[in-house]
């Protein structure tokens, strides 16, 4: 790790810093970053349900807001109502920010980055910048646990191919939140198979606990609450960032009002899946594309991204995915030759960025005196000349599923790139923490040679 490297990165760091402080002020009693923590709330909740011994799935469990997790979930969140709540939303905060650093480092040591001090010194820098990313910062902000899960499944999946129960991970993030279950697709589609069975396995073995400790939470889950997406938010919200919600926000945009239940805009199964199943497919194909170059790191990435587009609900923090596609696209400045080598970078940080937006003429929420739209999707779309709003708005529906499709197409046209070894796996580690991919270049360097 090279001292300008190390420069850059500390300027860019302190520059975030001052940006947490002053554009999303941290004295704001509702947006600041540490000022949240909703959904830290509910993961109490949870847990204190479980000892409580009361229903997880009946209704509001703190506040207004559902359960949304599985049972094996709440058995994780027990901790967290065994402490107080100040105590556990420090805890919860440094867990995050050291999940943070090492997901930067799992990152730049798979990228055959050297395993030195001044390694993890850039990662926890490179760390700090990223939480300029809307998917990192909504995750601290709401106290969210996607970050712990992503980190899970890319130390699971980074591991040499005869590692010791490679696959429990994938398992386990699964487990606790079902979105992580689009990797049984990708290991399927990779042809990954011991990898696939311990995975299953273990995804198996949650279900399996949480039906022997809360059989009829288990029941009501997977019997029903599982398919009902509205229990997570409105589906046409700004907010949801999966095909489903692009869809309906598009939906509402053009007024197609015989798509309304209620006040909410619902695409039926039918629209839904014709929009879904050509990304899906096209994302898979990419991250097969890569695995079997054995670019690890970007195949779990474009899966990773892939999922949360699958998925009927997707927050922007579900798309913590960005991170490593953030690390990716830093690699690739750095190694490319051609000119063009900064535009990925400029793509990603453009889409992933934490915009925002007050919105000083509307009422007071929460404690805050106005409302602050947060991320690109959450830019104004009502006060903006009609012409602008046909390009604006299905933009802003749609930028984080549009930047998996630039994702893969990127590296489907780059495909006569890629060395062609369609059994390609993870070799064996070189240093604590460092993956050997048979000694082949990255593929964000040999593209550009």
């Amino acid at each position: 790790m090279t001292t300008p490297m190390l420069t850059v990165c500390a300027i860019a760091a302190v520059a975030v810093l001052v940006w947490h402080v002053f554009a999303l002020p941290m004295s704001n009693p509702y947006y600041g970053i540490f000022s949240c923590d909703l959904d830290l709330q509910v993961y109490r909740a949870g847990g204190q349900a479980l000892l409580e011994r009361s229903p997880l799935y009946r209704g509001p469990i703190v506040w207004e807001m559902e359960f949304t997790y599985t049972p094996f979930a709440a058995l994780v969140f027990v901790p967290l109502a065994l402490v107080g709540v100040m105590t556990a939303k420090v805890l919860w905060w440094i867990a995050i920010l050291v999940a943070l650093v090492a997901l930067v480092a799992r990152c730049l040591l798979v990228l055959r980055y050297e395993n030195t001090a001044r390694t993890w010194v850039f990662a926890t820098l490179l760390a700090m910048v990223c939480t300029a990313l809307e998917p990192v910062r909504s995750t601290i902000w709401l106290g969210q646990i996607n970050v712990f899960l992503v980190l899970l499944i890319v130390w699971d999946l980074t591991r040499p191919a005869d590692a010791r129960l490679r696959g429990i991970g994938v398992g386990l993030a699964a487990g606790i939140k079902l979105t992580p279950a689009f990797f049984l697709l990708y290991l399927a589609c990779t042809r990954q198979w011991r990898t696939l069975g311990i995975a299953t396995a273990t995804f198996a073995a949650t279900i399996g606990i949480g039906f022997l400790t809360r059989p009829r939470d288990a029941w009501t889950y997977w019997g029903a609450q599982v398919t009902t997406s509205g229990r997570v938010g409105a589906v046409d919200s700004p907010g949801n960032q999966s095909i489903n919600g692009s869809v309906a926000q598009l939906l509402r945009f053009l007024d197609a009002d015989g798509f309304r239940i209620g006040t909410v805009y619902t695409p039926p199964m039918w629209m839904w899946l014709a929009a879904a199943i050509p990304v899906i497919a096209l994302g898979l194909y990419a991250a097969t594309l890569a695995y079997r170059s054995g670019h690890v790191l970007l195949a779990i990435t474009v899966a990773g991204m892939t999922s949360a587009c699958a998925s009927p609900f997707s927050w922007g923090h579900h798309w913590v995915w960005f991170m490593p596609l953030f690390i990716l696209a830093i690699h690739h400045v750095r190694t490319a030759v051609d000119p063009g080598r900064w535009v990925p970078l400029a793509v990603v940080l453009s889409v992933s960025f934490c915009w925002w937006w007050n919105y000083p003429d509307r009422p007071p929420l929460a404690e805050s005196p106005h409302p602050i739209g947060i991320g690109l999707f959450m830019l104004p779309r009502d006060d903006i000349p009609d012409w602008w709003s046909y390009i604006a708005v299905p933009v802003y529906a749609a930028c984080y599923p549009m930047l998996l499709i630039a994702t893969a197409i990127y590296v489907i046209t780059r495909r006569r790139d890629l060395p062609a070894h369609p059994d390609a796996e993870p070799g064996s580690h070189r240093a604590f923490g460092t993956v050997d991919l048979d000694s082949r270049e990255p593929l964000l360097e040999r593209s550009c040679k």
